[in-house]
């Protein structure tokens, strides 16, 4: 496994811990453009039956993850208040590389060289990490949650909190529930994810939620 497969896998692993204890540049043709359309209007409908992940409508947040040497870029999109939501995840050479995307029904994992999208089944949580200290102050108290001062991040007055994970404190930050910080100290030493820019309610092309036209579905 690559350093930065296990940069981004240690990510994960820290939004799981809280988790569980909640809950191409290639332009589209014409018929791709109206299937986007179509589906971002059957997914704008069914957003309104569902509770709203964010507090804003849609927004483009760019993040740096810093840790054993490397630096990520990665974008997070997303649409309807969180019902549509797209990751992409940067390599070295600034190309999109993977892509985790929630189209409001499915999750899919897209491998851009590969020109191919693994279909998860059903797409109950979105994709990022849903900051909520709420929530986390009323989960397992094994984590031992702790509210901490507020932090700025990317000209946002974050909210902040912590949790243990085998001793070890993890530190989140965030504002209208979308999390702008995860900072933890692992095996591999500290990785710092961290939000750098934000685009509030931001016009995001209806393709940018489907997997591209010419992607095998698996």
């Amino acid at each position: 496994m690559s350093k930065l497969s296990l940069l981004c896998s240690s990510i994960l692993l820290a939004t799981l811990i809280t988790s569980c204890g909640n809950s191409g540049n290639k332009k589209v043709s014409e018929t791709h453009e109206a299937t986007a359309n179509q589906a971002a209007t059957e997914n704008s409908q069914a957003a309104i039956s569902v509770a709203k992940k964010y507090g804003i409508k849609s927004a483009i947040v760019t993040f740096e993850s810093n840790g054993m040497g490397l630096t990520q870029k990665i974008v997070l999109y997303f649409d309807d208040f969180g019902a549509r939501e797209m990751e992409e995840k940067y390599g070295q050479d600034n190309s999109v590389e993977e892509a985790s995307l929630c189209d409001g029904k499915n999750r899919y994992t897209i491998v851009y060289k590969d020109k191919t999208a693994q279909n998860n089944g059903a797409c109950y949580n979105g994709i990022a990490y849903k900051f909520d200290w709420i929530e986390v102050s009323k989960a397992d108290q094994k984590y031992k949650p702790t509210k901490l001062t507020n932090q700025t991040i990317a000209g946002k007055d974050c909210e902040s909190f912590s949790i243990e994970s085998s001793g070890s404190p993890i530190i989140y930050a965030g504002w209208s529930n979308i999390c702008f910080l995860i900072d933890q100290n692992t095996q591999f030493g500290r990785i710092v994810y961290k939000a750098i820019s934000i685009d509030e309610n931001a016009s995001i092309p209806a393709e940018k939620f489907i997997v591209p036209a010419d992607f095998q579905v698996k």
